[in-house]
Protein backbone atom coordinates (compact mmCIF):
# COMPACT_ATOMS: atom_id res chain seq x y z
CA UNK A 1 0.00 0.00 0.00
CA UNK A 2 1.18 3.38 -1.34
CA UNK A 3 1.16 6.10 1.48
CA UNK A 4 1.42 9.98 0.41
CA UNK A 5 2.75 12.21 3.37
CA UNK A 6 0.53 14.54 4.28
CA UNK A 7 -0.11 18.15 2.35
CA UNK A 8 1.93 20.79 3.96
CA UNK A 9 0.45 24.36 3.11
CA UNK A 10 3.50 26.30 4.95
CA UNK A 11 6.47 25.13 7.35
CA UNK A 12 9.39 27.15 8.25
CA UNK A 13 11.67 23.97 9.25
CA UNK A 14 13.40 21.43 6.16
CA UNK A 15 13.79 18.45 6.01
CA UNK A 16 16.99 16.14 6.48
CA UNK A 17 18.68 16.16 3.26
CA UNK A 18 17.42 14.06 0.59
CA UNK A 19 17.14 14.18 -3.14
CA UNK A 20 14.16 15.91 -4.10
CA UNK A 21 12.49 15.87 -7.49
CA UNK A 22 9.91 18.25 -8.59
CA UNK A 23 6.59 16.29 -9.55
CA UNK A 24 4.25 18.23 -11.83
CA UNK A 25 1.80 14.78 -13.21
CA UNK A 26 4.34 14.99 -16.30
CA UNK A 27 5.82 12.12 -17.53
CA UNK A 28 8.81 14.31 -18.07
CA UNK A 29 8.82 15.03 -14.56
CA UNK A 30 8.59 11.15 -13.20
CA UNK A 31 11.65 10.10 -15.68
CA UNK A 32 13.45 12.73 -13.76
CA UNK A 33 12.46 10.58 -10.65
CA UNK A 34 13.31 7.45 -11.83
CA UNK A 35 16.70 9.14 -12.72
CA UNK A 36 17.06 10.46 -9.49
CA UNK A 37 16.88 7.06 -8.04
CA UNK A 38 20.59 6.08 -7.97
CA UNK A 39 21.55 9.46 -6.68
CA UNK A 40 19.32 8.79 -3.63
CA UNK A 41 21.21 5.28 -3.41
CA UNK A 42 24.58 6.29 -3.62
CA UNK A 43 24.20 8.98 -0.92
CA UNK A 44 21.74 6.65 1.64
CA UNK A 45 19.42 9.50 1.62
CA UNK A 46 15.46 9.71 1.08
CA UNK A 47 14.29 10.28 -2.44
CA UNK A 48 11.50 13.31 -1.89
CA UNK A 49 8.72 13.98 -4.28
CA UNK A 50 7.54 16.77 -3.77
CA UNK A 51 4.07 18.44 -5.69
CA UNK A 52 3.74 21.94 -5.64
CA UNK A 53 0.52 23.45 -6.13
CA UNK A 54 0.40 27.17 -7.08
CA UNK A 55 -2.64 28.65 -5.95
CA UNK A 56 -2.16 31.58 -8.54
CA UNK A 57 -1.72 28.78 -10.77
CA UNK A 58 -3.86 28.44 -13.91
CA UNK A 59 -2.75 25.03 -14.99
CA UNK A 60 -4.18 23.55 -12.32
CA UNK A 61 -6.97 26.13 -11.42
CA UNK A 62 -10.07 24.65 -10.00
CA UNK A 63 -11.53 24.26 -6.68
CA UNK A 64 -8.63 23.21 -4.19
CA UNK A 65 -9.82 19.52 -3.21
CA UNK A 66 -9.42 19.26 -7.12
CA UNK A 67 -6.29 20.15 -7.01
CA UNK A 68 -5.48 18.50 -4.21
CA UNK A 69 -6.44 15.00 -5.47
CA UNK A 70 -4.38 15.59 -8.87
CA UNK A 71 -1.28 16.31 -6.93
CA UNK A 72 -1.75 13.27 -4.70
CA UNK A 73 -2.49 11.52 -8.04
CA UNK A 74 0.67 12.77 -9.45
CA UNK A 75 2.68 11.73 -6.76
CA UNK A 76 1.41 7.99 -6.17
CA UNK A 77 2.14 7.49 -9.85
CA UNK A 78 5.82 8.75 -9.86
CA UNK A 79 5.89 6.48 -6.64
CA UNK A 80 4.70 3.15 -8.47
CA UNK A 81 6.81 3.89 -11.14
CA UNK A 82 10.14 4.44 -8.33
CA UNK A 83 9.00 1.79 -6.38
CA UNK A 84 8.72 -0.56 -9.42
CA UNK A 85 12.54 -0.32 -10.25
CA UNK A 86 12.90 -2.59 -7.24
CA UNK A 87 16.02 -0.08 -5.76
CA UNK A 88 16.62 -0.25 -2.12
CA UNK A 89 15.65 3.69 -2.13
CA UNK A 90 13.51 5.16 0.85
CA UNK A 91 10.45 7.43 -0.79
CA UNK A 92 9.13 10.07 0.68
CA UNK A 93 6.17 12.09 -0.93
CA UNK A 94 4.67 15.70 -0.09
CA UNK A 95 1.95 18.18 -1.15
CA UNK A 96 3.25 22.06 -1.06
CA UNK A 97 1.09 24.63 -1.34
CA UNK A 98 2.96 28.14 -3.22
CA UNK A 99 4.67 29.04 -6.30
CA UNK A 100 7.03 26.47 -7.74
CA UNK A 101 10.23 27.89 -7.41
CA UNK A 102 9.70 29.50 -4.08
CA UNK A 103 9.11 26.34 -3.11
CA UNK A 104 12.07 24.31 -4.69
CA UNK A 105 14.77 26.97 -3.98
CA UNK A 106 13.10 26.39 -0.63
CA UNK A 107 13.75 22.91 -0.82
CA UNK A 108 17.76 23.10 -1.84
CA UNK A 109 18.37 25.06 1.39
CA UNK A 110 18.07 21.05 2.76
CA UNK A 111 18.46 19.02 -0.50
CA UNK A 112 22.10 16.84 -1.78
CA UNK A 113 20.50 17.75 -5.32
CA UNK A 114 17.00 19.27 -6.69
CA UNK A 115 16.08 17.38 -10.05
CA UNK A 116 13.47 18.45 -12.68
CA UNK A 117 11.91 17.26 -15.91
CA UNK A 118 13.07 18.62 -18.54
CA UNK A 119 9.56 18.89 -20.02
CA UNK A 120 6.62 19.06 -17.97
CA UNK A 121 3.22 21.34 -16.88
CA UNK A 122 6.01 23.51 -14.87
CA UNK A 123 9.30 22.97 -15.60
CA UNK A 124 10.22 23.74 -19.55
CA UNK A 125 13.35 23.14 -21.87
CA UNK A 126 13.40 26.37 -23.24
CA UNK A 127 15.72 28.59 -21.00
CA UNK A 128 14.24 31.95 -19.81
CA UNK A 129 12.21 32.64 -16.76
CA UNK A 130 10.98 28.62 -16.47
CA UNK A 131 10.92 27.28 -12.80
CA UNK A 132 13.68 24.50 -14.21
CA UNK A 133 16.38 27.38 -15.68
CA UNK A 134 15.73 29.96 -12.93
CA UNK A 135 16.28 26.88 -10.39
CA UNK A 136 19.75 25.58 -12.10
CA UNK A 137 20.92 29.25 -11.47
CA UNK A 138 19.90 29.80 -8.35
CA UNK A 139 19.30 26.89 -5.75
CA UNK A 140 21.43 26.72 -3.24
CA UNK A 141 22.23 23.02 -4.00
CA UNK A 142 23.39 20.87 -7.26
CA UNK A 143 19.97 21.15 -9.68
CA UNK A 144 19.43 18.31 -12.39
CA UNK A 145 17.31 19.13 -14.92
CA UNK A 146 16.80 15.27 -17.10
CA UNK A 147 15.85 15.42 -20.24
CA UNK A 148 13.42 12.31 -21.41
CA UNK A 149 14.33 11.21 -24.67
CA UNK A 150 11.90 10.50 -27.61
CA UNK A 151 10.45 7.12 -28.23
CA UNK A 152 8.63 6.85 -25.00
CA UNK A 153 12.00 4.93 -23.22
CA UNK A 154 10.86 3.84 -19.85
CA UNK A 155 14.27 3.82 -18.10
CA UNK A 156 16.37 6.63 -17.96
CA UNK A 157 19.94 6.03 -19.55
CA UNK A 158 23.28 7.87 -18.95
CA UNK A 159 26.03 6.92 -21.53
CA UNK A 160 28.40 9.60 -21.32
CA UNK A 161 29.46 12.42 -18.84
CA UNK A 162 30.71 15.83 -19.98
CA UNK A 163 32.27 18.92 -18.53
CA UNK A 164 34.48 21.38 -19.89
CA UNK A 165 37.82 21.00 -17.69
CA UNK A 166 38.58 24.41 -15.88
CA UNK A 167 36.86 24.25 -12.54
CA UNK A 168 37.85 22.08 -10.03
CA UNK A 169 34.85 21.86 -8.35
CA UNK A 170 32.45 21.03 -11.29
CA UNK A 171 35.22 18.51 -12.58
CA UNK A 172 34.86 16.47 -9.35
CA UNK A 173 30.81 16.21 -9.45
CA UNK A 174 31.68 15.45 -13.09
CA UNK A 175 33.71 12.01 -11.95
CA UNK A 176 31.36 11.63 -9.26
CA UNK A 177 28.70 11.27 -11.94
CA UNK A 178 30.67 9.02 -14.26
CA UNK A 179 31.94 6.71 -11.56
CA UNK A 180 28.17 6.39 -10.40
CA UNK A 181 26.25 5.93 -13.77
CA UNK A 182 29.36 3.39 -15.01
CA UNK A 183 30.04 5.55 -18.15
CA UNK A 184 32.97 7.23 -19.47
CA UNK A 185 33.91 11.22 -19.33
CA UNK A 186 34.62 13.33 -22.01
CA UNK A 187 36.43 16.41 -20.62
CA UNK A 188 36.76 19.07 -22.93
CA UNK A 189 39.33 22.18 -22.83
CA UNK A 190 37.92 25.24 -24.84
CA UNK A 191 41.33 26.76 -26.69
CA UNK A 192 40.61 30.17 -28.63
CA UNK A 193 41.22 29.99 -32.46
CA UNK A 194 44.75 31.45 -33.28
CA UNK A 195 46.42 32.12 -36.58
CA UNK A 196 46.27 29.06 -39.04
CA UNK A 197 50.00 28.70 -38.84
CA UNK A 198 50.20 27.84 -35.32
CA UNK A 199 46.94 25.59 -35.15
CA UNK A 200 48.86 22.61 -35.23
CA UNK A 201 51.38 23.76 -32.49
CA UNK A 202 49.06 24.86 -30.19
CA UNK A 203 46.68 22.30 -29.85
CA UNK A 204 49.59 20.25 -29.27
CA UNK A 205 50.27 22.64 -27.01
CA UNK A 206 46.89 22.21 -25.04
CA UNK A 207 46.59 19.07 -25.45
CA UNK A 208 49.25 18.74 -23.02
CA UNK A 209 48.11 20.86 -20.46
CA UNK A 210 45.05 18.94 -20.37
CA UNK A 211 46.62 15.72 -20.09
CA UNK A 212 48.53 17.07 -17.15
CA UNK A 213 45.36 18.82 -15.68
CA UNK A 214 43.54 15.18 -15.95
CA UNK A 215 46.44 12.89 -14.44
CA UNK A 216 45.83 13.35 -10.74
CA UNK A 217 41.42 12.92 -11.32
CA UNK A 218 42.29 9.89 -13.20
CA UNK A 219 44.69 8.48 -10.38
CA UNK A 220 41.69 9.13 -7.95
CA UNK A 221 39.33 7.66 -9.68
CA UNK A 222 41.15 5.02 -11.71
CA UNK A 223 37.85 3.04 -12.88
CA UNK A 224 36.75 5.57 -15.22
CA UNK A 225 36.88 5.55 -18.44
CA UNK A 226 38.25 9.06 -19.65
CA UNK A 227 38.49 10.85 -22.75
CA UNK A 228 39.91 14.21 -23.68
CA UNK A 229 39.57 16.68 -26.41
CA UNK A 230 40.82 20.19 -26.76
CA UNK A 231 38.06 22.10 -28.95
CA UNK A 232 37.62 25.57 -30.68
CA UNK A 233 35.12 27.75 -30.70
CA UNK A 234 32.08 26.54 -27.54
CA UNK A 235 30.77 24.34 -25.68
CA UNK A 236 27.34 24.99 -26.44
CA UNK A 237 28.36 24.35 -29.93
CA UNK A 238 30.44 21.34 -29.38
CA UNK A 239 27.30 19.93 -27.39
CA UNK A 240 25.00 20.99 -29.89
CA UNK A 241 27.18 19.33 -33.11
CA UNK A 242 27.45 16.16 -31.03
CA UNK A 243 23.54 15.70 -29.47
CA UNK A 244 22.92 12.94 -27.36
CA UNK A 245 20.28 12.41 -25.39
CA UNK A 246 22.51 10.02 -23.12
CA UNK A 247 24.64 12.66 -22.51
CA UNK A 248 24.71 14.28 -19.19
CA UNK A 249 27.00 17.72 -19.13
CA UNK A 250 27.91 18.46 -15.85
CA UNK A 251 28.71 22.89 -15.36
CA UNK A 252 28.46 25.86 -12.90
CA UNK A 253 25.56 28.34 -12.55
CA UNK A 254 27.90 30.72 -14.60
CA UNK A 255 27.51 29.48 -17.90
CA UNK A 256 24.54 29.95 -18.48
CA UNK A 257 25.30 29.87 -22.76
CA UNK A 258 26.70 26.56 -22.37
CA UNK A 259 23.35 25.75 -20.38
CA UNK A 260 21.11 26.55 -23.13
CA UNK A 261 23.68 24.67 -25.98
CA UNK A 262 23.02 22.02 -23.93
CA UNK A 263 19.17 21.85 -23.42
CA UNK A 264 19.10 22.47 -27.28
CA UNK A 265 21.09 19.51 -27.81
CA UNK A 266 18.95 17.36 -25.79
CA UNK A 267 21.84 16.63 -22.87
CA UNK A 268 20.86 15.87 -19.43
CA UNK A 269 22.28 19.09 -17.51
CA UNK A 270 23.76 18.90 -13.73
CA UNK A 271 24.08 22.18 -12.65
CA UNK A 272 26.68 23.08 -9.86
CA UNK A 273 27.55 25.88 -7.33
CA UNK A 274 30.96 25.43 -6.76
CA UNK A 275 30.74 26.78 -3.14
CA UNK A 276 29.20 23.15 -2.60
CA UNK A 277 32.20 21.34 -2.13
Amino acid sequence: MITLAKETPMSDSYPAPSVVVGIDGSRAATHAALWAVDEAVARDIPLRLVYVVDPLGTSGAGPRDDRQGAARAALCSAYRAVDAIGKPVKIETEILWGRPLTKLMQESRSAALVCVGSIGLNHARRVGGTVAATLAESALCPVAVVHRPPGGQATPEVNEAVVQVDNGSVLRHAFDEARLRGVPLRALSVRVAGTPDDVGAGNRLAQAQLDRRLARWTQLYPDVPVESAVIRGSIAGYLRANADTGQLFVTDTHAAGDVCGAYDAGCSVLTVRCGNL
